[in-house]
């Protein structure tokens, strides 16, 4: 019986053709793929430390699958050659360099998936081109500035992904791939889409945004089968009556451009269920809008629209509506048809007075009024049973207030409050732009309501595609640099290994000769690439950066990028980029890590105040160069004691929230100040939100609120 037992589990081990050690923190490839590569088909090797592929994983000939993405590869070898039966081959997030891939890659014949995505390439590799039976090809974020010509080879390619490189026009030859059903090129300098269209009829999905696409072409009657089309980020002055030819769409996003009128075709997009259109110039929707029956979002945010068509009380599938920041003066009684509606948002409008017909919408449970000029609510909201949220002030403590019945002198029966009438908020100030001349190579930067820090010296290292085409600029090689940048290509500068002494910042660039500034960019690009921080002014292109000291641990984000001179131009606009964060799995693990039980960290407020103890008296900090300014310092201020209705207010401004007033009777008097920027109420942390976000918590939260962390400006 024992014989029998042994060559029984003998058969099973030779029938294991899937291994799985994903996430499992080894260096090396394990025993088990060798013992088992006479089977073996599928392996997973992704979010590892792998620093090679060892000879003997080539073994494994029968090999179908083979995923190592996320881990330190820096080649891939010539021997990857016998894996003759790979179908699919994902490399991405290594450090793979275009010396490092082997031609023989060519030798894959019936290589179906390819992804090399986010790996430091500056080119594709030619050998690609051969491998003629590919459906699918990513090649995102790996600093290629053109596409092959020979690209039309791969007549079989379903998916072709670009997404994140610096391609400014592609070949006439994309033309021949004529199976594509996805393509993106999103976050290029692409300024026209001649080659696309005509010859891609089946196309399904089409991601332009981040360009500096100004036109579409009628050609896009061709793409009868898209489904889902960005191009958000660009700077479109119109839309092709032929987009009414596109009767599948049912994600339309032209967010962010320069869209002044809506064809009357777009009527025809039956399917469409999302619709966003913040952030352009449109003063009015068509009337065929409210032919879009199956619509179930619709942005407006940020235009100048003064009224809605009637027509959209036919949008009975209608969930979210955002017509905030618009010039709206009423709303059209239809609304009240808008059966579906949950969320109504005209945050910042001209609105005297709400349609009765409001209190139709039964399943409505978010309804923003703040910054109209109502006077009062019809009686008719009372009736909205499902309401969780009206906020009618920046200044609220709840969601939900109290509201009474009032009658007016003509007889009418309203619902008014204590925060009636309403007060438009100030309008946001002008969005920051970066102009740069082709005669003078100078970067002005807006510093007026940016404070600064003494003793944080250390500016935040822009993303290296940021510097990479600043350095172009000044070489003169970028044929746009006549143009102002589009804001979507500024990434968000991320604050790591954080010195106590001076590192080069682009103040100090602008005092320097052209090559010096391009040799500064490149040593901050080559930094920013290795993940490694200056810690020492930069005296020449390789001039090394030694200290015996060991770094100060850093601030919280938020403090660093607040104190940092030039943080805003990079903070604003897009989210950090992925080579600054740390490393995240959409995967659970496996059962086969034993996880450790983590070190509690310390609060943000223990790491502010030990940042400051430790750098306050130290002899080695760099003194601020530049004579008188503002800084800021944080405080954090205890509320103990008797409260009053009131204590103090918040203000909502473009980059956070701010104290307004402080009651005299209140104990938050004399504490804190109108004008100190509220960093966190308790162990809430406002700078990692968005301004909305961060107001409605600080709203619930004001009155119960016992530790506020703000930063207060004063002049040195």
């Amino acid at each position: 019986m024992s014989f029998f037992l042994c060559y029984k589990c003998n058969t099973n081990q030779e029938k294991i053709v899937e291994l799985d050690y994903s996430r499992c923190g080894i260096s090396e490839v394990p025993v088990d793929v060798y013992n088992n590569s006479p089977t073996l088909e599928v392996l997973h090797l992704e979010g590892n430390k792998l620093k090679d592929l060892s000879p003997q994983l080539f073994q494994c000939i029968d090999l179908r699958y083979l995923n190592v993405s996320d881990n330190e590869i820096r080649s891939i070898p010539p021997l990857i050659s016998k894996l003759n039966s790979l179908q699919v081959l994902i490399f991405s997030k290594n450090a793979l360099v275009l010396e490092g891939v082997s031609p023989n890659i060519d030798k894959l014949n019936k290589l179906t998936i390819l992804d090399l995505s986010m790996n430091d390439l500056g080119k594709v590799p030619e050998a690609i081109m051969s491998l003629i039976n590919l459906q699918q090809l990513c090649l995102n974020d790996t600093g290629i500035d053109y596409v092959p010509a020979n690209i039309g080879r791969l007549s079989n390619l379903r998916i072709l992904e670009l997404r994140d490189n610096g391609l400014r026009e592609l070949p006439k030859s994309i033309r021949r791939l004529t199976n594509l059903q996805r393509l993106d090129v999103s976050d290029n300098n692409l300024s026209q889409l001649t080659e696309v269209c005509e010859s891609h009829g089946n196309l399904t999905e089409l991601w332009i945004n981040g360009n500096n696409i100004t036109k579409l072409s009628a050609s896009i009657t061709h793409l009868k089968k898209i489904n889902d089309f960005d191009a958000s980020y660009n700077n479109l002055q119109t839309i092709p009556k032929e987009i009414g030819q596109w009767t599948k769409i049912t994600n339309l996003i032209l967010s962010f451009n320069q869209i002044s009128v809506l064809p009357k075709s777009i009527g025809n997009l039956r399917n469409l269920q999302v619709l966003k259109l913040e952030s352009n110039n449109l003063e009015e929707l068509p009337n065929t809008i409210s032919k879009l029956t199956n619509l179930e979002e619709l942005n407006l945010q940020n235009n100048f629209i003064t009224k809605l068509p009637s027509g959209i009380g036919h949008l009975r599938k209608l969930a979210t509506l955002i017509l905030s920041d618009n010039k709206l003066e009423q709303l059209p009684p239809e609304i009240g048809s808008c059966c579906a509606l949950t969320i109504l948002n005209v945050h910042n409008n001209y609105l005297h007075k709400l349609p009765d017909e409001v209190g139709h919408l039964q399943k409505l449970t978010t309804l923003g009024l703040i910054g109209n000029k109502l006077e009062y609510l019809p009686i008719t909201v009372s009736k909205l049973t499902n309401l969780k949220a009206l906020w009618l002030t920046p200044n609220q403590t709840q969601p939900l207030i109290h509201l009474q019945n009032e009658q007016l002198s003509d007889g009418q029966v309203v619902l008014t409050s204590v925060l009636f009438p309403q007060v438009p908020l100030p309008e946001a100030p002008p969005s920051v732009h970066l102009p740069i001349s082709n005669q003078t190579y100078h970067i002005s930067f807006n510093m007026d309501n940016i404070p600064t820090e003494a003793s944080l010296s250390r500016t935040p290292t822009p993303h290296h595609k940021e510097l990479r085409r600043l350095r172009n600029i000044l070489r003169g090689s970028d044929p746009s640099e006549t143009q102002p940048p589009n804001i979507s290509e500024i990434k968000e500068a991320k604050v790591t290994h954080i010195s106590g002494d001076l590192s080069v910042s682009q103040s100090s660039l602008l005092d320097k000769n052209e090559d010096q500034v391009v040799e500064a960019l490149e040593v901050l690009e080559r930094a920013t690439r290795e993940g490694v921080a200056i810690y020492k002014p930069v005296k020449g292109k390789d001039s090394p950066c030694t200290d015996d000291t060991p770094p100060k641990q850093p601030p919280p984000y938020h403090i660093a990028a607040a104190y940092s001179k030039n943080a805003h131009l990079f903070a604003q606009f897009c989210p950090p980029s992925p080579h600054d964060q740390p490393k995240q799995f959409s995967q659970q693990q496996p059962p086969n890590i034993h996880h450790p039980t983590p070190k509690f960290a310390k609060n943000r407020s223990e790491q502010i105040v030990d940042y400051y103890k430790d750098g306050g008296n130290d002899p080695k900090r760099t003194k601020w160069p530049f004579g008188t300014h503002q800084i800021c310092k944080v405080i954090e201020v205890e509320l103990v004691g008797y409260r009053v209705l009131g204590d103090f207010q918040i203000v909502a401004k473009g980059d956070g929230i701010y104290v307004d007033q402080v009651h005299p009777a209140g104990v938050a008097y004399q504490k804190l100040i109108p004008g100190d920027k509220i960093l966190s109420f308790d162990d809430v942390d406002f700078t990692v939100m968005d301004s909305h976000a961060a107001y409605e918590i600080a709203y619930q939260k004001i009155g119960q609120v016992k530790v506020v962390t703000v930063s207060r400006k004063q002049v040195s």
